[in-house]
């Protein structure tokens, strides 16, 4: 009985969430880039510096191709993804741009957030949580504009820990 309650009470107290997916050095809290390329590319580039993607070039290609197929834009927030590739683990990279970007053609969506994520085939299932965990964060106002307001690496990754997947 008492073994149950401990287990119990460690599932919670180490409670999974967004922050674990990524890391301070993949955040970037003014993305230098204007248009939807170059910030993919610098995206991808800071998931090459931090391990998690073999190859910056090849994955950029086919984040860009999987977007032009299917674009994912929602309130402002592009998610691009890729699936091409042995990449290292289920990661996400995350760039505010200080001035909204059409994401694509001209008159494509206004973007001011880009979440980039590099999805192992063999986790599709918790692709989809990290998902679900970003849709309940652009519905909680609150949550998302403290997110948007940092201005540090530390404090996206510190906003992130707090949103449960």
């Amino acid at each position: 009985m008492i073994f149950a309650f401990h287990a119990i009470l460690k599932a919670d107290f180490h409670m999974t969430t967004l922050a674990q997916f990524t890391e301070a050095g993949l955040l970037i809290p003014h993305l230098a880039g204007d248009h939807r390329e170059s910030v993919v590319a610098e995206l991808c580039r800071r998931l090459k510096n931090s391990g998690k993607i073999d190859d910056a070039a090849s994955f950029g290609r086919a984040v860009m191709e999987h977007d032009e197929m299917a674009p994912a834009v929602f309130d402002g927030v592009a998610f691009p993804l890729a699936h091409k590739g042995a990449f290292k683990e289920l990661s996400f990279a995350v760039g505010l741009v200080p001035q909204p970007i059409h994401w694509g053609t001209p008159h494509a969506p206004l973007v001011h957030t880009v979440v980039l994520f590099a999805v192992p085939m063999a986790d599709e299932k918790r692709y989809l949580s990290l998902v679900l965990a970003f849709s309940s964060l652009l519905k909680d106002a609150a949550m998302f504009a403290a997110l948007r307001n940092c201005v540090r690496p530390e404090e996206m990754l510190e906003a992130f820990g707090r949103i449960r997947v």
